[in-house]
């Protein structure tokens, strides 16, 4: 039998609060994933738009639950969650790690896949949108530089 007979059943005042706060994280955190991805889609890496949205919006949303549920009982530790996304979040970032012949690849990957969890992370537990969003500029200028720097260091070596 339907629980639900009618729209009033669904739009709770509980489900307005909730959805309230996060659609504008989903927002900002699809929008720091986009950034990223995007980025990365141009160098065409494997982890590119899609792969950085999803896991930013998704550690967003997890975080966001774990303060929710925390609010709603005292004995609820968010950190506990945030914990065992960086667990599973290390799990993924191994997987795209490689042996290549004589080389090792994926390691940058990888290392943007933590670190665009944690501007996830810091959406879903944070009010302010301006300092993921600035952070997410400044690792993307700082990739640029550093990348621009190992460029000089090995043309220079040879």
């Amino acid at each position: 039998m339907n629980r639900y007979k009618n729209m009033k059943d669904i739009i709770t005042p509980q489900f307005i609060e909730i959805m309230s706060v996060l659609i504008p994280k989903v927002f900002i955190a699809t929008i720091c994933g986009f950034i990223i991805g995007y980025d990365r889609e141009l160098k065409q890496k494997v982890a590119g738009i899609r792969t950085n949205i999803l896991i930013c919006v998704g550690c967003a949303i997890l975080t966001y639950i774990a303060f929710y549920l925390s609010k709603q009982n005292p004995v609820v530790d968010p950190t506990r969650i945030i914990g065992q996304i960086i667990t599973g979040i290390g799990f993924l970032g191994a997987g795209v790690i490689m042996k290549n012949e004589d080389k090792i690849i994926g390691v940058t990957t990888a290392a943007f896949i933590w670190v665009i969890s944690s501007i996830g992370i810091l959406i879903g537990a944070i009010e302010s949108f301006s300092i993921p969003i600035i952070l997410t500029f400044g690792l993307l200028i700082i990739s640029r530089i550093f990348e621009k720097i190992e460029s000089y260091i090995k043309n220079n070596k040879k």
